[in-house]
């Protein structure tokens, strides 16, 4: 008997789930760090009280290797920020400048010292398959990706390859799929204790594909 889980069958036509997801990286000198978290840890706070924002999380880079010979999307920042959304819809309800625009001023510090990059994504497919009106099980990492192509091969690729081989993985928790528009796909794997899987290697039709490692160092929500 295969030791491989269950696989639902994914056709790329389908729906994606409706959820959404906010997410952002960021860059400052290590200096400002005891500046920066404090005013994300606010920060969180005060996006977590508008309507259809569920959860916070900030992560930290542990490291990033391409699978081609440049970067996909935003290149991979010290710091990563992912908001889970009711919808995708709940960004534009409040406003393209929702998140710059509510809560806590950047402190003077920080101000030209961030460089940050912004995607709004909205979910394709999750496994395990639970419900999107429940927030998907997290780890205290991260495995993340960005990649380039079709929806169709990006499904293809999940769906026979890469989704069984990384959640065989130890700690593997999950896995997300995002479509961030513009041909650009965003993977999360969430990976809970000591050991980090090995990313599986992306096909030339999806790249130049960059992976990354993040360490979990805020959560709120839920």
């Amino acid at each position: 008997m295969s030791d491989q889980p269950a696989i639902p069958r994914l056709d790329p036509d389908e729906f994606p789930t409706g959820a959404g997801l906010l997410h952002l990286r960021s860059d400052l000198p290590e200096a400002l760090d005891g500046t920066f978290s404090p005013w994300c840890d606010r920060h969180h706070d005060d996006l977590l009280r508008v309507s259809g924002f569920r959860r916070a999380r900030r992560f930290v880079l542990c490291g990033a290797f391409g699978n081609g010979e440049a970067e996909a999307g935003p290149p991979a920042a010290r710091y990563l920020t992912v908001y889970d959304l009711k919808h995708v819809g709940v960004l534009a309800a409040g406003g393209g400048d929702l998140h710059d625009s509510a809560g806590t001023p950047l402190p003077p510090e920080l101000i030209g010292a961030v460089t940050s990059s912004r995607l709004d994504c909205r979910e394709i497919r999750r496994w395990p398959n639970v419900s999107a009106s429940r927030l998907f099980p997290a780890g205290d990492k991260l495995l993340h990706l960005t990649a380039h192509g079709s929806g169709a091969a990006m499904g293809r690729w999940l769906h026979e390859e890469a989704v069984a081989e990384l959640l065989r993985s130890p700690g593997a928790v999950g896995l997300r799929w995002f479509d961030a528009g513009e041909g650009l796909h965003v993977v999360l794997c969430e990976v809970s204790g000591p050991m980090w899987p090995l990313p599986p290697h992306v096909p030339q039709d999806l790249g130049p594909a960059v992976w990354s490692g993040y360490r979990q160092v805020y959560v709120a929500g839920g």
